[in-house]
């Protein structure tokens, strides 16, 4: 994880990155080389396993910057590394001229993503070999027949899945919090029962079935509303009573291709989203695995996302042995998607034809399992696709009502709908007709015009940036350029990354943010750069500098308008 990607903590990454390894592109051209020596051999339990750092030396994948990263002109144009599609990728949209938008071209993978690929294949590989060979061996020591799995190493759910497999228990269970997370659950329950080998007693009769994983703490209506009112120059909303009504509109929704984020109930403990902290989309629709890769969860294109299945249905679609009593409530298994149904659920079914599944049952998650079964009743497929509600890099699963809000503005219109509660909440466009105002031919006004107004304080920052930039036909020679950066952290989508700065376009969004403190218009700011006309002043022009007025005035309108559409999305401007 830390060679591949820089980050330790990314091990699901490599659980994912690995099945590509069986892919190739350009007709063969294109395809990883296997590393056939092992990284992991022997067994843990006769003190001979060896790990192979030999193939982990040099510089690591994350800090290689090959060739095939830069163009002609040496700049860098593949910053994600590990940005790549399958041979078979078609482009989710096109413009009007019939050019690929440049954000859907398809993307080969670069050289080293390919080696990333076989690094990974083969760590998975040897891990399965032996955490296998581990399990079997103290099975055939104990002939127990139920599992229980804990450590970090039981969140790779491709292991969990073979062992469900092909080690014969009767019931396999992984916890939904198998990690260091999971030792607090551990510490309340030695507080509450006590350990007889420890000579401690129990206090209080000890729990008869597994805690459910929604242990989060539960929000108001109150709340969801003041958070909702906070952001209501951004978002528009509407409130339900009825639980019936707000499924049929999500059903719908994720029907006609939309994106939902889904916010009920408390939340998970543990680090996969379960239908409480979700984002929800159709698991027929193929395109949109690029879609929420990139627009949403800004992250590498290679991802695989997971469904959510009624649990009594699964077996219809998935090599799982469900009658066996072994199932995936925490998304802890990974199974083959049925030969025959992998076309009908392609944006569920990853490249080698499994799936990370969370199979649910209507008296953990009633609601949820509503959901499901509604989705299933339209469309024939007893699934949704499900991935974690959180679209800032580097944050966790949202939990607050103010943490789900933040999150869906940031998406820019990506996620279509935010069911919060009772409410279900669409993000507005800027009303420019409010912004311009409405008025007769002789200046009369019919309707005022809003002047926009920053959310909060700000402060400003300009400093110079120096770059070195080389073309083929130049010396090497340093460019200079004004940076203009605010920070503003009353405003819903402050971010405390990188100091809680938000980098401005130019000099003329400072001075807007500036200005516009609701004191002033848009006619206002304009009269510092030209002279505005009335109507009958402008009547008054000649031919020649009316058109000259309507160009420069149009234009610099044109620049103000595009700034505040800007600057409104990014919640620095309301009006």
């Amino acid at each position: 994880s830390s060679h591949i990607f820089g980050n330790w903590n990314v091990c699901g990454k490599v659980m994912g990155l690995a099945p590509w390894m069986e892919s190739s592109w350009k007709n063969g051209k294109i395809k990883p080389t296997p590393i056939e020596e092992k990284i992991f051999e022997g067994s843990l339990y006769d003190d001979d396993f060896k790990i192979n750092r030999q193939i982990l030396s040099g510089l690591p994948f994350f800090a290689r910057n090959d060739p095939d990263l830069f163009d002609e002109k040496g700049n860098l144009v593949r910053e994600q590394k590990y940005d790549f599609d399958h041979d078979t990728y078609e482009p989710l949209t096109k413009m009007d001229s019939g050019i690929i938008d440049p954000m859907d071209e398809k993307r080969l993978p670069t050289k080293v993503a390919l080696d990333a690929i076989a690094l990974a294949s083969r760590v998975q590989l040897d891990l399965e070999e032996v955490v296998l060979d581990f399990v079997k061996h103290f099975k055939e020591q104990t002939s127990e027949k139920n599992l229980c799995l804990a450590g970090g190493v039981a969140l790779n759910s491709v292991v969990n899945g073979r062992i469900c497999r092909e080690l014969g228990f009767e019931q396999v269970y992984v916890p939904p919090y198998p990690g260091d997370d999971g030792i607090a659950v551990g510490c309340c329950a030695f507080g509450l029962f006590g350990n007889k080998a420890l000579g401690k007693p129990a206090t209080v009769t000890p729990w008869k079935k597994p805690l459910t994983p929604y242990l989060g703490p539960t929000y108001t209506d109150l709340q969801m509303r003041r958070e909702l009112d906070r952001v209501a120059p951004w978002v528009e909303w509407e409130a339900f009573r009825r639980e019936d009504e707000i499924i049929n509109r999500v059903v719908q929704e994720i029907t006609d291709g939309g994106v939902v984020a889904w916010y009920r109930g408390r939340s998970e403990f543990g680090p996969r989203a379960l239908g409480h902290r979700s984002i929800l989309a159709d698991p027929r629709k193929k395109p949109l695995v690029r879609y929420i890769n990139q627009r949403i969860k800004q992250r590498e294109t290679f991802r695989p996302f997971a469904p959510s299945v009624i649990a009594d249905l699964a077996d219809e679609w998935f090599d799982l042995p469900i009658d066996s009593g072994i199932s995936s409530p925490y998304m802890s298994i990974t199974a083959e998607v049925l030969s025959n149904k992998r076309a009908r659920v392609p944006a569920i079914t990853h490249v080698d034809g499994s799936s990370r599944l969370q199979t649910v049952r209507e008296e953990d998650s009633p609601l949820y399992f509503k959901l499901l079964s509604a989705f299933y009743l339209k469309t024939g497929v007893p699934m949704i696709l499900n991935t974690s509600f959180n679209t800032l890099p580097g944050e966790p699963i949202v939990e607050s009502p103010k943490d789900a809000i933040r999150s869906f503005l940031h998406a820019q219109g990506s996620i279509d709908m935010l069911v919060l509660g009772d409410y279900i909440v669409k993000r507005k466009a800027p009303d420019f007709q409010s912004l311009l105002g409405e008025y007769t031919s002789d200046d009369l006004v019919i309707k005022e015009a809003s002047n926009p107004r920053r959310p909060g304080d700000a402060i400003f920052e300009s400093s110079f940036r120096l770059s070195s930039v080389q073309t083929p036909e130049t010396e090497e020679q340093d460019e200079q350029s004004i940076v203009h950066r605010v920070k503003m952290p009353d405003r819903p989508l402050h971010d405390e990354q990188n100091g809680g700065w938000f980098e401005l376009f130019d000099e003329l969004e400072s001075e807007m943010l500036a200005a516009f403190d609701g004191s002033i218009g848009i006619d206002g700011f304009l009269s510092k750069y030209l002279k505005l006309f009335s109507n009958q002043e402008y009547e008054e022009l000649d031919e020649a500098k009316q058109s000259a007025y309507e160009e420069e005035r149009d234009y610099m309108l044109e620049q103000v308008l595009n700034r505040l559409t800007r600057l409104y999305h990014h919640t620095l401007l309301h009006w």
